[in-house]
C-alpha cells in the first residue's frame, strides 16, 4: 500500500455556504466569534441585494425599512447585531443597524444623501461613512444614538471601516492635494498612519483589540501590498514569492491576517492569503484538504478569533463568474484514525479509531475529494467539521470500554482505480472528529 501526499492532518475544512435562496451569488462580509456570517446576496426574484445571517447551514434574512429595497450587511458583532446599508429612496442610501431580533434602526447622514455603516463592536458602537451637505464624506462614530464626525486628514473624502472594543477607529481619508491615507482615530484625534517609504497611498480595513491595524499601501513600484500597523508603524507583510499584489482585509485577536492575493498579476489567478505572526504569507488554496476542487478564493473578507475565514470562490471547471460563499474553518481532531489495513483492494480491510467515548457509535466516511461538510448536531466553531466533499458512509461501529472502535469492510478491486481515497471518522454524539487519512489502495 502506498501513502499519498497529504497524509498529514490538514488544518482546515472549506464548507460551501452556497448562493443562498434564489440568488446566483452571495458575498459573505463578516463572521463573529459564534460562527454567524453576514453579507449580501443577490435575489433573482426581486433583483435586489438582501442581508442575510447564516449559522451552521441555516439562513435568515434581515429586512430593510422599506420592504423589497436593496440592502447589505457589512459587519456582525458577537450579539448577532448587523450593520450595513439599505436603500431608503431613489438614489438615497442610509446606514443601518439590525438588532439581534431582526428589527432595524436607520442611522442617517451628515446632511448628504448617502451613508454606510462598515463596522461595529460588542458595545454597540458603529462606524462608517456619511455624506456631507454639498459634497464630500466624513467618517462617523455612532454611540449613544449620536453621530460623531471624525473629521479628515485634509480632504473630505473617506470613511471609517472598523472599531475595536477600546473605541479605536480606523479608516481612510483624503489628503491634500489628492490621494488617500489610512487613519487611526482615538481620544478625539484623527491620526495619519502614513504609507510605505517612498510609497503613495494607504488604506486601513480593520483593527483588533491590541491596536494592530490591517490594510494595504501602494508601493513605490505601483503595486498594492498588504500591510499592518503596530504601534502606528507600518510594515509590509506582502511576499512577492507567492504573489504579485495583496490586500489585507481583516485581522483577529491572534494577529492572524487574511486578504486578497493576485498570484501572477494577470488577474486570472486569484486567491486569498493567511498571514500569522511573523510567519510567511500563505496562499489559502495550499492549506485546504488535499484533492479539493477550488480554483480561486476571492476576497477573504473576515477572520474571527477562532481562525475561521469567510470568502467567496469558484471551483475548477466552473464558469468564470460562478462564485459562491465559503467558510474556511479550522478542524481540531480528538479521535485518532488508523488504517485501512492491509490497504489492498480485493480483500478485507480494517479501520481503527481511538479516543472515542465508550459505548458511542462512530461513523466512518470516505471521498475522493477534500473539502468540507458540516456535521449535523455539531458546531464548526468547536473544530468539528468533515474535511470531505460529498462524503460516502463506509459503515459504523460502537466504541468499546477502552474507547476503541473498529470496522472491517471488503474493498472491491475497482478501488485501485480511485487514486487517493480520503477517510475520516466522526462521533456525532459528543461531536468528535478524527484527523484526515489519505490512502491509495494497491
Amino acid at each position: 500500500m502506498s501513502q499519498a501526499r497529504g497524509q498529514e492532518a490538514a488544518r482546515f475544512a472549506i464548507v460551501e455556504i452556497g448562493n443562498i435562496g434564489s440568488s446566483y451569488s452571495a458575498t459573505p462580509r463578516a463572521i463573529n466569534n459564534n460562527g454567524v456570517v453576514t453579507g449580501g446576496t443577490y435575489d433573482l426574484a426581486t433583483h435586489t441585494i438582501r442581508v442575510f445571517r447564516w449559522r451552521n447551514g441555516v439562513v435568515e434574512y434581515l429586512d430593510p425599512p422599506i420592504p423589497g429595497a436593496g440592502a447589505e450587511g457589512y459587519d456582525i458583532n458577537d450579539l448577532g447585531e448587523v450593520v450595513g446599508y439599505a436603500i431608503v429612496a431613489q438614489n438615497i442610501i442610509h446606514a443601518m443597524h439590525w438588532l439581534a431580533d431582526g428589527s432595524v434602526v436607520e442611522i442617517g447622514t451628515f446632511g448628504g444623501p448617502w451613508s454606510r455603516a462598515y463596522g461595529m463592536n460588542d458595545l454597540g458602537q458603529i462606524v462608517g461613512s456619511a455624506d456631507l451637505p454639498g459634497s464630500g464624506s466624513h467618517p462617523f462614530l455612532l454611540e449613544s444614538g449620536q453621530m460623531i464626525d471624525l473629521g479628515d486628514l485634509g480632504r473630505a473624502s473617506g470613511g471609517a471601516t472598523a472599531i475595536n472594543e477600546y473605541r479605536q477607529v480606523v479608516g481612510t481619508s483624503g489628503i491634500l492635494p489628492y490621494g488617500s491615507h489610512a487613519f487611526l482615530w482615538e481620544g478625539g484625534e484623527i491620526i495619519d498612519l502614513g504609507t510605505l517609504p517612498n510609497g503613495f497611498q494607504s488604506f486601513a480595513n480593520d483593527i483588533n483589540d491590541a491596536g494592530v491595524v490591517a490594510g494595504y499601501a501602494i508601493a513605490p513600484t505601483g503595486e498594492r501590498q498588504a500591510v499592518v500597523w503596530e504601534n502606528r508603524i507600518i510594515r509590509s507583510i506582502h511576499r512577492s514569492s507567492i504573489g504579485y499584489e495583496s490586500i489585507a482585509y481583516a485581522t483577529n485577536s491572534m494577529n492572524q491576517v487574511v486578504g486578497y492575493l493576485d498570484v501572477d498579476g494577470e488577474f486570472d489567478n486569484i486567491s486569498g492569503f493567511l498571514f500569522e505572526g511573523n510567519g510567511p504569507m500563505v496562499n489559502l488554496l495550499t492549506i485546504l484538504p488535499p484533492h479539493h476542487t477550488w480554483r480561486q478564493l476571492l476576497a477573504p473578507l473576515d477572520i474571527n478569533d477562532l481562525g475561521e475565514i469567510v470568502a467567496y470562490g469558484d471551483r475548477t471547471g466552473g464558469s468564470n463568474q460562478a462564485y459562491t460563499a465559503v467558510l474556511i474553518t479550522p478542524v481540531h481532531p480528538t479521535l485518532t484514525l488508523q488504517g485501512p489495513q492491509p490497504g489492498r483492494a480485493g480483500t478485507l480491510n480494517g479501520l481503527r479509531v481511538t479516543g472515542c467515548t465508550p459505548g458511542e457509535r462512530i461513523t466512518f466516511y470516505y471521498s475522493t475529494h477534500g473539502g468540507g461538510t458540516l456535521v449535523p448536531g455539531c458546531n464548526h466553531t468547536d473544530g468539528v467539521t468533515l474535511q470531505l466533499d460529498d462524503p460516502i458512509q463506509i459503515g459504523s461501529a460502537v466504541a468499546n470500554q477502552n474507547g476503541i472502535a473498529t470496522l472491517t469492510r471488503f474493498v472491491p478491486t475497482g478501488a485501485r482505480n480511485l487514486g487517493d481515497v480520503l477517510i475520516q471518522a466522526v462521533q456525532q454524539n459528543g461531536c468528535k472528529v478524527s484527523q484526515l487519512v489519505v490512502k491509495r489502495f494497491e
